[in-house]
């Protein structure tokens, strides 16, 4: 099966609602940097809302009575559930009607869905709520991943992709920070609250974090312009295709897609596992308090990994104006090489000193690919197709890392090793596997990418 055509008749007109009609290239102005800024801040508060039970895991256990595996569900498959299931519904949305708004309305659901999580007093109850919380995250990225690229040229979307992902260190960072003081305050205040009464530590941080995002979707529905959607080469208007086309141009060009997708999910696994697992470890094994998690994952998350994130888009920005324009993956690749030994040392490492040092730096080259899975990937594909291929490729990604990596990590906590005090073995074990299988699924995609991006730029 051949590609399919990837411009349309000259002068056609955007079909996709609430978008704009076709403009020229996109100019790097102070404006996109600030919608870039906005995304950022949004992304930062998915992230805390998405990360912040990992703080609590050890606590909620013991007040409903949970397993490890019951833990790892609410974790990852209960979020990840619903963030996969409706992400290539939403995909379709970015790609044919207005993006700006679809974010809104998600930041404003995942919100309050993490409040629902501070006012649960069950395992179910808990369970909904996370969902809830993946069907309101599942809206922005693909959204996201659309709208950027209509702001910035090729040259200059490394970085602000890389710009964009900085959400994910800062809000990780900032979860930590602030639910490990606010849950080591609450465990001491006992904080009774109006219509509530009083509740468990565990809760507060919820509570804390939720309701500042409804001032965040407001900001994204009064500041944010829809932007027009880039035209494509030769001129052609970005008009959406349909989901047969998507697949058809997927399926022509496999020998690049699989590798990329699958590759890049392996590295996710990583990721997540650190993030759910990261936070019990080193307060099981290194009997860490809460607020001594935060502000390590303060430090490593959100100055480190904020500084590898931008490292990243930086780099591959360089490397690609010396003409490779796989840059993202090259990069991506040895940032996956480096991280490898420094993850697997700080979780079998017997001192504290040693694997918190280790931790952070690990957290530097391990955030070097966050920008730059979105730019390989928006750099592949064609314009008026974006939304629908970033939405599949992140229904892949975190159905196999957010929804595996826990569940995984747990199964072998309490299976394979001795319980509880071994995770930092389970952690060793899932980041060598999974960083191995993704450095060599992604240096298989490298000619076939870059065949492609030759023809598309």
């Amino acid at each position: 099966m051949g590609a399919p055509e990837l411009s349309e008749a000259a002068g056609a007109t955007a079909g996709a609602k609430g978008d704009a009609p076709a403009g020229s290239a996109p100019t790097n102005s102070a404006y996109g940097y600030y919608v870039v800024g906005v995304l950022m801040v949004a992304y930062m508060f998915s992230f805390i809302d998405r990360t912040l039970l990992s703080l609590v895991i050890d606590p909620i256990r013991k007040d409903l009575g949970l397993s490890e595996t019951q833990i790892s569900l609410l974790a990852g498959f209960a979020f990840a559930a619903f963030y996969t299931l409706l992400g290539l519904p939403f995909g379709r949305w970015v790609d044919t009607r207005g993006r700006r708004n679809l974010i809104a309305i998600g930041i404003a659901l995942w919100s309050l869905a993490t409040v629902a999580c501070g006012l649960a007093n069950s395992f179910w109850r808990l369970f909904a709520a996370r969902m809830a919380v993946g069907v309101g995250e599942a809206t922005l990225s693909p959204a996201a991943y659309s709208i950027i690229p209509d702001y910035f040229t090729p040259q200059r979307l490394g970085f602000a992709m890389g710009l964009y992902s900085c959400g994910v260190t800062l809000g990780g960072g900032v979860a930590m920070l602030v639910g490990g003081v606010v849950v080591q305050w609450a465990t001491t205040a006992q904080p009774v609250l109006p219509l509530v009464g009083q509740v468990s530590a565990w809760k507060v941080p919820f509570l804390v974090v939720g309701i500042p995002g409804l001032l965040v979707a407001l900001l994204v529905l009064l500041t944010v312009k829809e932007p027009p959607r880039r035209l494509e080469r030769g001129g052609g208007a970005s008009v959406a295709p349909k989901i047969s086309e998507v697949v058809a141009y997927l399926w022509a060009h496999r020998r690049v897609f699989v590798p990329l997708f699958a590759g890049f999910s392996g590295i996710v696994i990583t990721g997540y596992a650190f993030n759910v697992w990261g936070p019990a470890y080193f307060m099981r094994v290194h009997a860490f308090q809460p607020a001594q998690v935060g502000l390590l994952y303060g430090v490593g998350f959100g100055v480190f990994g904020t500084l590898g994130v931008l490292a990243g888009g930086a780099l591959s920005d360089r490397v690609a104006k010396g003409g490779k324009h796989d840059a993202p993956l090259r990069v991506s690749i040895w940032s996956a090489v480096i991280q490898a030994p420094l993850f697997i040392g700080a979780y079998l490492a017997p001192s504290a000193t040693v694997a918190g040092g280790l931790f952070i730096v690990a957290l530097f080259f391990g955030s070097v690919y966050g920008g730059l899975q979105a730019a390989a990937i928006q750099a592949l594909t064609p314009n008026r197709m974006r939304g629908q291929v970033a939405a599949l490729y992140l229904t892949i990604a975190n159905m196999i890392g957010l929804g595996l990596a826990p569940t995984w990590t747990a199964w072998m906590t309490e299976n394979v090793f001795g319980g509880p005090q071994d995770v930092g073995k389970s952690l060793a074990l899932t980041t060598a596997i999974s960083l191995s299988v993704g450095v060599l699924l992604l240096t298989l995609a490298l000619k076939p990418a870059h065949r492609q991006i030759e023809k598309l730029i």
